[in-house]
């Protein structure tokens, strides 16, 4: 929780009344080169910028790429900041640019991405589904089989189109799908697949580069073969196949196969656009146009796909765009794990890649001591001031997040590559330490005793060298004397992040030499953001894949391989059973943590609690004379009244002449009170400022909350009394009013962690929700998420081989959410005994919950799973686990695992606060000041983080919110479908906020009769829904 601007404000300010800013809806026409025109549903707040992704997004422009935006008035290639409200009138017109290398690979790269829906989001089909033992005897039989079941999709397919409209709608049974309790792992990417259409391409591919009479020399670039479709099919079955690997493709018709060759064709690629060097010598700008001109089937299918995305959102948001970015892969990735075929964003073949600034080593070099330093001095007394801090914060955070995270990477890797395997190692112990220009690495052993925990904490033991004891107080009297410079002045924290990789962590930490004081100054980097944001680091895009070796072919019988598959796996959960009982003999002799982690959030909700306090006593009437029994510093402490009472009563008892003169002696005994405690409390005061800041401890002085009067013990048992008095039960009251709404475990954590509150104490949160069931489900399901997770971490940790590391981890899998046999299985529920009795221990050491009066048929297993993989850093394939059988999970099942990092939180403080703001409002009913702060809130956000980064979305996402309360149904879907635009790209389909837009929109879309579209919506909003804890019933 940021804490308010008004803290340091002088008493008795007048606020300022600040000018409210309404957006309205705007239509922007832009003229095209074919001479017609598009008209673009747009907001009085978008640019230049947010026009060019309006036109990305609409079905007849989003074929171009390399284009200027000119107007009549303001003159030619407008600036990506120029305000669309300023233009006078809105009508815009498309010039397109010459290209060079780079733009020319990015527009081939775009068309990919267009056509990609038609092959690589369709029903994944393993080579463990199409081969049934019973199947296996004869190759012949399988492929038989395998031709049968083809036919089958097929017809069935051509019957549902026939009836149906030419889009694919969600391609599931939507009662079944929103009642049963099994969730569908096979369909997470059918609503964006459509793969009934006939792809208009086959593949695009470069070819050596060819003379051309017509293109000169400097004006060619490179060379393509493209084969496109050459008939009208209704189906193609090559779900199974990528997109840029096949030459031809395959019909079934009558029980026959029919091979079908697409029309290949040469293009040459040249600063005007493409140029075919066929009969017909063609250039046109863009590739989809010339396809057109040259091929009647690719004509025809590209105009079916624009059908289908028009039918399938009238608004925009095309299937496109879309990363590899959440614990499922993509269907066409489980037909070749070992090559893992990329989509055409991150295709590097393309120009593609996951996103980020650190790929490169030339920001290894980075003076990042300095560049923090300079953060820190920058001037941030006025709003304006603290925005063009912020920014630079905000970049130069991000730029070191992405370079210390390929740095670690490469670090761990090059530690595995050195390791012995026969040596032994100590549990954390640091395996490796290097300096690479201002950035300390150091790489240790995660530890394979499950019992055992980490210190991953940015702010923790092991990244700040302070002990536990100075680390309480050093964080509580951050979070005291917080203000919103906090955050960007910490720069000791915003230079540390660590990675959890492969069985290793590796720390990066910011750190100066010693002699940079007397060295000349370095010259500031200029920081950019590109794309405004979009395409930071996807995190899965630096995955380990864990096969190496092409899978077996269909038609080839995999006797063999099962058998040595199914020893494999029964030799590896042995092991991990082994482990898991000498982690369960350490975890019951361990001990409670007496001396708790303190959070410097705690402190800053904290102070805020005793300011509101203090505010809500000032509203009420004071009375005029209070009572000697009313007496109190500052609520604060012992009461002046008991210390007193205390005083006289030790006098009574030791002399009995006091009762002569009664009030001479209580008069000298309260003066002589009130001198000691004016000591004590000057005394604690140097205590403090010795520890503070001048400013620091100014602000704690200004807060009139007393707390500069305390000592730090005092501070901290204080804290820890609010922490359990008032901080937990606020929190399941904000649970059960709604004014959190936590999903699955990241919500939950990071709604905890706001607030200063630690997980540990989940238990706790339980047992104050007695009447909130849903609360309950989603504490009980992260506990025993973060249980598995110990195991799980120990489990890669022991492994030394990474070939091995697929069977473990789906041996682990295999323990943790099968059902054993009859010998293993424990009486009350269907898991491994165990498995059960690591729960208890866990659960109660760590958390203080008794699990064991839980029924373990209420668990979804669906949402641990999803859950530990966030966690540990698993991708899985699409399909559907038998959680019922003992083995749910095959080696082949997992497919790479992905590095996971903590780092510091690092945006707009302003913004946050006017987010708040707004939320308040809107709770309090107040319409308008809502739209105002939430304006406003987006305006800093967007100048702060860009206007299409993952942060930026939040706050689209609440305007939106807000307009559709004021009636606004228009500019709420506007805004929503920009969060969701970027949600779906940068956060992954089931992200949390992701889920929420499409609830949103589902809701707005219904307000503006769009039924169609609405139920399509809340069909996505359900089905992901199943994937989190809370169970969303139709």
């Amino acid at each position: 929780m940021a804490p308010r601007n008004s803290r340091g404000k002088a008493k008795g300010e007048k606020k300022k009344k600040e000018e409210k800013v309404l957006p309205v809806v705007m239509d922007i026409t832009v003229h095209l080169p074919d001479e017609t025109h598009v008209i673009l549903k747009g907001i009085s707040t978008d640019r230049i910028l947010d026009v060019r992704r309006l036109l990305s997004v609409n079905t007849e422009a989003c074929n171009i790429t390399n284009f200027s935006l000119s107007h009549e008035v303001r003159g030619l290639r407008l600036k990506d900041t120029v305000d669309v409200s300023a233009l006078r009138p809105c009508v815009l017109t498309l010039t397109e640019d010459d290209y060079d290398e780079e733009s020319a690979v990015a527009h081939v790269r775009r068309v990919l991405d267009i056509v990609a829906c038609t092959a690589s989001f369709g029903s994944s089909v393993t080579a463990k589904d199409q081969l049934k033992p019973e199947a296996s005897k004869n190759a012949a039989v399988a492929q038989e089989k395998g031709c049968a079941a083809a036919k089958k999709t097929v017809s069935g397919a051509n019957k549902e189109s026939a009836s149906k409209s030419s889009t694919k709608d969600v391609p599931v049974d939507a009662e079944g799908e929103m009642s049963h309790s099994c969730p569908n792992l096979g369909t997470f990417y059918d609503f964006f697949s459509l793969s009934h259409l006939a792809p208009p391409l086959q593949f695009i591919r470069r070819a050596n580069k060819r003379q051309v009479e017509e293109i000169s020399a400097d004006d060619h670039l490179f060379s393509l073969d493209v084969r496109s479709s050459s008939l009208n099919l209704s189906f193609l079955a090559i779900q199974c196949l990528p997109v840029s690997l096949v030459s031809v493709i395959y019909l079934f018709d009558n029980d026959q196969i029919k091979l079908c060759n697409g029309k290949l064709v040469h293009v040459e690629s040249c600063r005007k656009g493409f140029y075919s060097v066929a009969k017909q010598r063609i250039l046109c700008h863009n590739l989809v146009d010339l396809l057109r001109q040259l091929s009647k089937a690719f004509d025809k299918a590209y105009n079916d796909l624009m059908k289908a995305f028009t039918e399938r959102n009238k608004f925009g948001n095309l299937p496109y765009g879309f990363r590899a970015n959440t614990w499922l892969v993509p269907p066409i990735v489980a037909q070749s794990p070992s090559n893992f075929p990329p989509l055409p964003m991150e295709d590097g073949t393309w120009g593609g890649n996951g996103g980020g600034l650190g790929r490169d080593e030339k920001n290894d070099s980075i003076p990042w001591a300095y560049e923090f330093s300079v953060l820190a001095s920058m001037p941030s007394k006025t709003a304006e001031e603290r925005q063009i801090r912020d920014r630079k914060a905000f970049l130069l955070h991000s730029l070191f997040v992405d370079t210390a995270i390929f740095r670690a990477i490469r670090t761990v890797k090059h530690v595995m590559g050195k390791m012995n395997p026969t040596c032994s190692i100590k549990d954390c112990e640091t395996l490796y330490s290097e300096r690479v220009g201002g950035l300390n690495i150091m790489v240790m052993k995660d530890a394979p005793n499950a019992s055992c925990k980490v210190d991953t904490k940015i702010d923790g033991i092991q990244a700040t060298g302070v002990d536990q004891t100075n680390l309480r107080e050093r964080n509580l009297l951050k979070g005291i004397t917080a203000d919103e410079n906090t955050v960007a002045h910490d720069t000791s924290t915003l230079g540390v992040l660590n990675v959890r990789y492969c069985g290793y962590i590796a720390f990066v930490k910011v750190e100066g030499r010693e002699n940079e004081k007397s060295s000349p100054p370095y010259q500031s980097i200029e920081l950019e953001q590109p794309e405004g944001g979009a395409n930071a680091l996807n995190i899965n895009s630096v995955r380990l894949l864990l096969h190496k070796t092409i899978p077996s072919e269909l038609n080839k019988a995999a006797s063999p391989s099962q058998v040595l598959e199914h020893e494999e796996l029964s030799s590896s959960q042995v092991l991990i059973e082994r482990l898991l009982e000498e982690s369960l003999t350490k975890l019951e002799e361990e001990e409670l943590e007496r001396k708790p982690f303190v959070r410097w959030e705690l402190g800053a909700c904290w102070i805020q609690h005793l300011q509101d306090q203090n505010s809500t006593q000032k509203d009420k009437k004071p009375s005029r004379e209070k009572s000697k029994n009313e007496m109190k510093l500052g609520g604060l402490g012992t009461p002046l009244r008991s210390l007193k009472n205390k005083k006289k009563s030790d006098g009574n008892m030791g002399s009995g002449s006091s009762n002569s003169h009664p009030d001479a002696v209580e008069n000298v005994t309260a003066a002589s009170i009130e001198s000691q405690l004016e000591t004590s409390s000057k005394d604690d005061e140097l205590v403090l400022k010795r520890k503070l800041s001048e400013e620091a401890f100014a602000r704690l002085e200004e807060s009139k909350t007393g707390l500069h009067h305390k000592t730090l013990q005092e501070l901290i048992e204080l804290s820890q009394k609010y922490y359990t008095e008032v901080a937990l039960p606020k929190l399941v009251a904000d649970f059960g009013s709604l004014e959190l709404s936590p999903v699955d475990g990241r919500t939950l954590t990071d709604f905890m962690h706001t607030r200063g509150l630690q997980m540990r104490s989940l238990g706790h949160v339980v047992k104050l929700s007695e009447k909130l069931s849903h609360v309950q489900s989603l504490c009980i399901h992260e506990m025993i998420v973060r249980a598995f997770k110990h195991i799980l971490q120990a489990v890669i940790a022991t492994v030394v081989k990474i070939d091995k590391l697929a069977v473990s981890i789906a041996s682990a899998l295999n323990l943790m959410f099968g059902v054993p046999k009859n010998g293993e299985l424990h009486k009350s529920c269907k898991i491994h005994s165990l498995v059960w009795k690591w729960l208890q221990v866990f659960l109660m050491k760590r958390y203080e919950w008794d699990i064991s009066n839980l029924d373990f048929k209420d668990i979804r297993k669906f949402a641990i799973l999803r859950g530990l993989c966030q966690k540990v850093g698993i991708e899985l394939v699409p399909r559907d686990f038998d959680m019922d059988s003992p083995s749910p999970f095959q080696p082949s099942d997992i497919v790479s695992l992905v590095p996971v990092h903590k780092q510091a939180a690092c945006s707009s403080a302003d913004g946050r606060q006017l987010l708040e703001s707004s939320k308040t409002a809107l709770d309090k009913g107040k319409l308008e000041d809502a739209v105002t702060y939430g304006t406003k809130a987006l305006s800093k956000l967007v100048a702060v983080c860009g206007p299409y980064h993952r942060m930026t979305a939040g706050a689209y996402s609440l305007l939106a919110v807000v307009l559709y309360h004021t009636g606004d149904f228009n500019q709420a879907t506007i805004y929503q479908q920009k969060a969701l635009d970027i949600n779906e790209r940068e956060l992954g389909l089931d992200h949390p906020d992701t889920m929420k837009s499409y609830g949103d929109l589902a809701v707005f879309y219904y307000r503006l009769q769009h039924t169609e579209l609405a139920l399509k919506y809340v069909c996505l909003h359900f089905i992901y829904g199943h994937f989190t804890v809370l169970r969303i019933k139709a």
